[in-house]
């Protein structure tokens, strides 16, 4: 039998990375270990648009399988009733950022053309004028078009300096093909071995710049696209980044095993493209259904501190040889579709042992994925003292635990 349990903290294998749910506007404790740690942080807050967005994910094995039914759940609220909040939030953020970096490292800020402009005077404020590096410039072509004004087709980001003395910075990461690069009024050639070049002439003096040769980005990029609807790095979540982005803004300045740090962390777009640098990583956000997010797109090493929800429901199954077996999830929540039953409601689950300082030490998380709709009800339990427990998120991001009692 299991019953509901709380749970300090999951570890999923070595737990070398961080997942925290917390208010990083306000100082932390948890983040007190990483004070002038991080080579790179990155923050894609909320924008000031107004709105609230919603977490859209696949239901149960057929929702993945098919696309269908897709359940719409609490992602986070970008309505500030008080604009002066927004940006006293915002001014926290910064200086938490600030007081994570090493002395090596850099910070970028993703906002819009609602923010950016007061939010480059607060990170002036806490950096100092002298640490701006860039004001980034990502067009894309997704949404609609305006008919008032020109339509509003980019976001800004600013990347500030810990000291603009001591940062690293290598440009030469981030070759782009020169036949994708704009050639303006360069006139197009051929040489005698057949290698094509655009040149131009200065002072009598021909220039060559050849298609063969890599060049390398401005501060305005309109190489990398936005996310669209069916890509299949989407993750459901309604802010999300894509993964060319955040390698291009990372590629220069980190190396293998620096950290990384996101605020705001969303879907995790930093985190992923830090754990493929070979980086650690720590991601936080207020919104659990953003850890779950995370969690179920990184999946190994992590350690997950993350409020959990749903008192009314419960868990069946067993301890069967040391094999943990799940049967059933009952957690009722307005978004499922009628007639859910058996482990539908299960998006990943991890099974291990609870200590009495309230963690779970679990070896895996088993989740649905694209390619294998079916969530694996069963799983290897550790060895070692401590009470058999599972820890689980649903389809609506909703983190629970519970601990088995031992009783049929």
């Amino acid at each position: 039998m299991f019953e509901r349990t709380e749970v300090s903290r999951l570890v999923i294998g070595s737990g070398r990375d961080e997942l925290l749910c917390l208010d990083v506007s306000l100082p932390q404790d948890a983040l007190a270990a990483h004070q002038g740690k991080a080579q790179f942080v990155y923050m894609d807050p909320p924008f000031l648009t107004g709105d609230t967005f919603a977490l859209r994910r696949p239901f149960g094995t057929t929702g993945w399988e098919k696309g269908k039914p897709m359940v719409q759940t609490g992602g986070f609220s970008d309505r500030a009733s008080d604009p002066e909040a927004y940006y006293a939030m915002l001014k926290g953020l910064i200086t938490t950022a600030r007081g994570l970096l090493r002395p090596e490292g850099l910070f970028a800020l993703h906002l819009d053309w609602r923010a950016s402009a007061r939010a480059r005077l607060l990170c002036e404020e806490i950096f100092g004028p002298n640490q701006f590096l860039n004001e980034l410039i990502w067009s894309y072509e997704s949404g609609g078009r305006a008919k008032r004004w020109f339509s509003r087709k980019h976001d800004t980001i600013l990347l500030f300096a810990a000291d603009a003395g001591r940062y690293r910075f290598s440009l030469d990461k981030v070759p782009i093909p020169r036949t994708e690069a704009r050639h303006n009024h360069l006139k197009r050639r051929v040489d005698e071995n057949g290698r094509a070049y655009g040149a131009i002439t200065v002072g009598g003096k021909e220039y060559r710049y050849y298609d063969d040769e890599p060049t390398y980005p401005g501060d305005v990029w309109t190489d990398i696209s936005h996310l669209q609807q069916r890509d299949p790095e989407r993750t459901g979540w309604p802010t999300q980044k894509p993964l060319r982005l955040m390698e291009r803004l990372m590629l220069p300045t980190v190396t293998t095993r620096d950290l990384a740090v996101e605020l705001c962390c969303g879907s995790g777009s930093c985190l992923a493209a830090a754990r493929a640098l070979g980086c650690h990583f720590v991601g936080c956000d207020l919104a659990p259904e953003a850890i779950s997010v995370s969690v179920h797109r990184l999946q190994k090493d992590l350690s997950v501190t993350c409020p959990q929800t749903a008192d009314q429901a419960a868990l069946y199954g067993g301890v069967h040889g040391g094999m943990m077996l799940l049967t059933g999830l009952d957690a009722p929540h307005p978004a499922w579709p009628r007639g859910c039953s058996g482990l539908d409601a299960i998006e990943s689950w991890a099974c291990g042992r609870l200590t009495p300082d309230g963690v779970l030490r679990a070896f895996e998380l088993l989740r649905r994925t694209r390619s294998t709709p079916d969530i694996q009800p069963m799983s290897l339990l550790p060895p070692g003292p401590g009470v058999p427990a599972v820890w689980c998120f649903d389809a609506a991001g909703r983190a629970m635990a519970f601990r088995w009692t031992g009783e049929e």
